[in-house]
């Protein structure tokens, strides 16, 4: 793998840039949004431009007006988590999510991470576009129960969403193990001492084609509290050459005096994983792991999977550390490694280092919240992401970057 990493855009002051580019059509068409961030989680200032000439020529930045809103002492965020093409029904797709502060977010925030309280509720929606994603006219609510009152469905999007072969769409949700448990009659206390804060996942089968909406839920893949405080989180719904999905997703480690919680300090953190044959039942979550089932460590960190057009080798990206980290930390190195789509595994051989901590960089500093994408004419692949925190001396300075991976 040939790799190559350029800054485009040194960090503004003591502030991160983060600059990432998405495709938004079935053509060349793409989306870059221009982030500046000084608080977790939050964009101070978004700005978005578009090219249709495969990143060539933009148009001018634009303030990105949808991303944030104030209504009375509420906030709502509104974040795009992926858009791609199904070529079956000649419609582009795309999953959004909205999340409504009761007050604001930086106490919000604060209080959950201090009480376990949960004062905003995330709601997740597909949507459709007939004119290459322009516009979306077709919407409908990720729903796994029956009320749709603002306290009922709560769904942190997923990473992603695949497109099978005859135009099935799979995508997957992030919710608190209350509703999730609810919606089943299990018992959330079986699984989580604090079910709030402990997340299960569902995961969707969704068709639309002539102009009929139609979506099953999987059973729920949960976690126990001893193995995950805070259960299973920005989830990966993946295609196999099977015929099979495969579910893959972070964990954490994390204990708060708030909290109520089984996990124990020093526990392993890992990358979680389970698989379906039909897409309603999974089989029990476990560590994903290299050959021989050898186990690996993870931080509590988002992670990403492509298929590779021409050489049709998956890839995953994400943080590997060698010792076990705690929570969300470190959060590097930053690693690409090839999946064994045979034994289910990583192959361990094919692990190469896309980006570390550098002499005299921040302990905190952050390879992660990055997009991972193949360009559609060069077959080159691109990994996008602010190096948060690469100045010990400010906690949210960080240049743009963009690494380039190429297969040799």
């Amino acid at each position: 793998m040939k790799k190559s990493i350029k800054v485009i855009e040194k960090a503004l002051g003591d502030l991160s840039l983060k600059i990432q580019r998405i495709y938004s059509g079935m053509d060349l068409t793409m989306s870059e949004t221009r982030v500046v961030q000084a608080e977790s989680d939050f964009n101070a200032v978004t700005e978005k431009r578009t090219s249709i000439d495969n990143g060539i020529s933009w148009n001018s930045y634009e303030a990105d007006t949808n991303y944030f809103e104030k209504d009375g002492e509420k906030e709502i965020l509104k974040i795009v988590s992926a858009v791609v093409p199904n070529h079956v029904t000649g419609q582009v797709i795309r999953t959004v999510m909205e999340r409504v502060f009761f007050y604001d977010h930086k106490k919000v925030y604060e209080h959950y991470w201090t009480t376990g309280n949960l004062d905003w509720r995330d709601h997740t929606y597909i949507e459709f576009s007939d004119d290459n994603g322009v516009t979306y006219t077709k919407r409908y609510l990720l729903e796994y129960e029956d009320n749709t009152g603002l306290d009922y469905n709560l769904g942190y999007h997923g990473t992603n969403i695949e497109v099978d072969e005859d135009g099935s769409v799979y995508t997957s949700i992030s919710a608190p193990l209350e509703g999730i448990c609810r919606s089943c009659d299990l018992n959330a206390g079986d699984y989580a001492l604090s079910p709030v804060v402990t997340k299960g996942i569902i995961v969707f089968t969704i068709k639309y084609k002539n102009g009929v909406y139609t979506a099953s839920k999987s059973k729920p893949i949960i976690i126990s509290d001893s193995k995950s405080s805070r259960g299973l989180m920005e989830p990966n719904t993946v295609l196999l050459k099977s015929g099979e999905l495969m579910l893959e997703c972070r964990g954490s480690t994390a204990i708060s005096d708030g909290w109520k919680t089984r996990m124990k300090p020093g526990a392993p953190s890992h990358r979680w994983v389970s698989f379906s044959k039909n897409g309603t039942e999974f089989t029990d979550i476990k560590p994903l792991t290299f050959e021989k089932n050898e186990l690996f460590y993870s931080p509590s960190s988002i992670s990403r999977w492509v298929r590779h057009s021409v050489s049709k080798k998956l890839y995953w990206v994400g943080n590997i550390t060698p010792e076990n980290p705690s929570g969300n930390r470190p959060r590097y190195p930053l690693v690409i490694v090839q999946f064994n789509e045979e034994l289910k595994c990583f192959i361990k051989d094919s692990v190469m280092t896309i980006d570390d901590r550098l002499p005299g960089e921040g302990e905190l500093i952050q390879h992660s919240n990055f997009t991972f994408y193949e360009d559609r004419q060069t077959h080159a692949m691109h990994i996008e992401y602010s190096r948060l925190g690469q100045n010990p001396d400010y906690q949210w300075q960080g240049d743009a970057v963009r690494i380039t991976l190429e297969e040799e």
